[in-house]
């Protein structure tokens, strides 16, 4: 019995390399037709082959991908589901089925596909690519459905097979910053950074999340860094009055908001800024058409209705100040300034009942934002006060 086994293990050994012989020079033949621009004759050769080897996972996924280029999906998905049932940890099939599974935004299935990949092989790059366009994609879709929590889920699942990506790092970092999870944020995007030193991305989203943490200096720093990489956006220079004027560098924070509205002119948020500056300091005149340029552009920003009702409480237009801070009121109903100022407004009014109720619900919001009684969110009647409602 041994001895015939011994002498029959030749035939077998020649069958399984003739198999193999004919297995790659079938794909290679098929793979120069595709190459030559003959998918037909190439797809014809496979389905030959297969005719034979009905289980031979890379004829399977070629000849997939062959129908896929045709736009024949339903035919490249039945094939390869026959490939990962012949052979589940193809990397080809796996990354074919995820492609087109991304293509039609089916994430969640694509991203099972380039995981079994990534199990693998940490650094396939079809594979690492196709995960992170999925989680992004997934992601995105979340946000726009207000479901932060699931976004944050998604790209945290993401990065545990992908630890070392920094665009994967930057969106979790992103997520996490406008969660306001600044730990999270923090740990993700030094992560990132240590990755690509040079993103500018990454730098300006760390000058965002030190700009929260009020770690100032080095807010300025990674935000002068992405200037000078980007010196037309914006949005930086914003940023960075912002930072300047935290610092109270007034006459720094205004040149820095005046740049930003010369590149992007159609915005309210400098403007509000330089008249908020203007307020602070009782030039008034100057103010005033700042804030009615903010209004111009959007009528139910909280901060420049309240600055104008400001104005007209310093003028003695106590009416005017009513209507302003009551729209205000409306618009941003838990800013708390508003509610001060037209507390003081309807006193001179002579509407002390609702006066009283007004000035409460600011002290109110003043011991919930603040934690200790004292100074109205260091609001006086010159109008100092916190950042306004967006």
């Amino acid at each position: 019995m041994l001895l015939a086994f011994a002498l029959a293990a030749p035939a077998w050994h020649g069958v399984a390399q003739d198999y193999e012989t004919d297995s790659s020079g079938v794909l290679r033949q098929a793979r120069l037709l595709v190459a030559k621009h003959q998918p037909e004759e190439a797809a014809r050769v496979l389905d030959s082959f297969l005719s034979t080897h009905a289980e031979d996972a890379d004829a399977l996924t070629l000849l997939a991908q062959i129908h896929v280029e045709q736009g024949d999906r339903s035919t490249a998905k039945e094939l390869l589901t026959k490939a990962l049932a012949a052979s589940p940890n193809s990397p080809a099939a796996n990354i074919t089925l995820g492609k087109l599974m991304l293509e039609q935004h089916r994430d969640p299935e694509a991203m099972d596909r380039f995981e079994t990949v990534l199990d693998i092989d940490l650094r396939d790059r079809e594979a690492r690519q196709g995960e992170l366009s999925a989680a992004t994609e997934l992601a995105m879709s979340a946000r726009r459905d207000n479901h932060q929590d699931a976004a944050l889920k998604v790209l945290e699942h993401a990065r545990s097979k992908l630890p070392d990506d920094p665009k994967l790092l930057l969106d979790l970092g992103i997520q996490a910053t406008e969660m306001g999870l600044l730990p999270e944020a923090s740990d993700s995007l030094q992560a990132a950074r240590k990755l690509d030193p040079s993103d500018p991305d990454i730098v300006y989203a760390l000058g965002r999340l030190e700009m929260q943490e009020q770690h100032l200096q080095a807010a300025e720093t990674d935000l002068r860094a992405y200037l000078a990489k980007r010196p037309e956006d914006a949005s930086a220079h914003f940023g960075l009055g912002k930072v300047m004027e935290a610092g109270q560098r007034t006459a720094e924070a205004k040149a820095e908001f005046e740049r930003s509205i010369q590149l992007q002119p159609a915005q309210t948020e400098s403007y509000y800024e330089l008249g908020q500056i203007e307020l602070e300091v009782q030039h008034d005149a100057q103010a005033a058409p700042l804030f009615e340029k903010v209004l111009a552009r959007d009528a139910d920003h909280g901060g420049a209705l309240t600055g104008m009702g400001i104005i007209a409480f310093r003028g003695k237009n106590y009416a005017q100040a009513d209507q302003y801070l009551a729209h205000a009121e409306k618009a941003a109903p838990n800013y708390q300034p508003a509610h001060y100022y037209r507390g003081l407004a309807l006193a001179r009014l002579g509407q002390k009942d609702e006066s009283q109720r007004e000035l409460q619900t600011a002290a109110a919001m003043d011991r919930e934002q603040q934690g200790a009684p004292g100074a109205l969110n260091g609001v006086s009647e010159n109008g100092k006060k916190d950042a306004p409602p967006r």
